[in-house]
Order: C-alpha cells, then structure tokens, then sequence
C-alpha cells in the first residue's frame, strides 16, 4: 500500500534526506570571530568568498610569519594571502592580529602529525561551547561550530568509520 510506514517484512521505513537538498553549515557565515583576549578577527578590508574573511597572523617553519584572511563561510576552506607567502600543506601557529596570542587548541586534527583545530569565539569571552574551530593546515576541510557541547562537521565529504575508503 503506497505510503504506508511499515515495508512488507514490518521494517519501518525511514524515508532518507535528498540529495540536492543543502546542509544547513554551507549557509552560515560568521559575522564576529574573537580572539582569547576578546579582540574581533572579522575584517571588512579583506573578503574571502564574497565576505568579510577572519584575519590571522600566522607563523611556519617553511612559511615564515604572515598575515591571511580564511572565509567566514563554514565548511569553505578558501582563504586570502595578505602578507608573506605560505605552504598550504604546512602546520601552521595561528594568532591574534591585533594583540599576538595564540588561538586556544580545541584538538588533535587527524589530516596530519601535529596538526591541531584552534579555536575563535563567537563572543568577547572565552566559550568553547560558542565558538568556531578549524584545522591548522590549511589544507584541510576541518571546520566546525561548536553549539552546546557538539560539534558540527561542515566537511563535504564526510567518511562514517564503517564506510571503506573510495
């Protein structure tokens, strides 16, 4: 019988969310970013994607110290190069711009040994429960929001531990 809840065998059937249908992370931007000390990353000198982008000073052994803008658009990877040049594939030390402190380390990033995901909050004080992680390479689709005690995955290409690798 169409529509019914239950299969032939009594299973029931869960109907599974469409495919072109969007995530809700690829809408979110975000309009403020804070450092530890409470100081705005957000800049509107410098648009990455169509955006305002969130400024770093960031330091590398291959790279040297620099300054780059990353899209405030989650789960979008795409950043600016305004000062230095910069390995994508390189760990980097992130920092507050304007006072020079380190971002504060949420975790252990998987994509490389020693990579970790810092953190910049949604707010002046320090919340890890309000606030936006991403991965230290660059290189690396890690992005994720933080909202009471979860963390959101923005990557698009998300791998279950029971799938096998394509």
């Amino acid at each position: 019988m169409p529509g019914d809840a239950f299969d032939e065998t009594g299973r029931l059937l869960i109907p599974l969310r469409s495919s072109g249908e969007k995530r809700v992370s690829e809408d979110v931007v975000v309009n403020a970013a804070y450092c530890p000390n409470g100081h705005n990353l957000i800049s509107l000198h410098h648009e990455v994607a169509g955006q305002p982008g969130i400024v770093l000073r960031f330091w590398g052994k291959r790279s040297g110290e620099g300054l780059l803008a990353l899209s405030a658009r989650l789960g979008d990877s795409s950043y600016e190069l305004i000062e230095g040049q910069v390995d994508p594939e390189e760990v980097l030390q992130f920092k507050c711009p304007i006072c020079g402190t380190d971002l504060d380390t949420l975790s252990d990033c998987p994509c490389t040994t020693f990579a970790t995901r810092v953190m910049a909050y949604l707010y002046p004080r320090r919340d890890p429960y309000h606030a936006i992680a991403f991965c230290t390479v660059l290189s690396c689709p890690n992005s994720a929001v933080i909202r009471s005690g979860e963390v959101i995955r923005s990557e698009s290409d998300r791998q279950t531990p029971w799938e096998e690798p394509s």
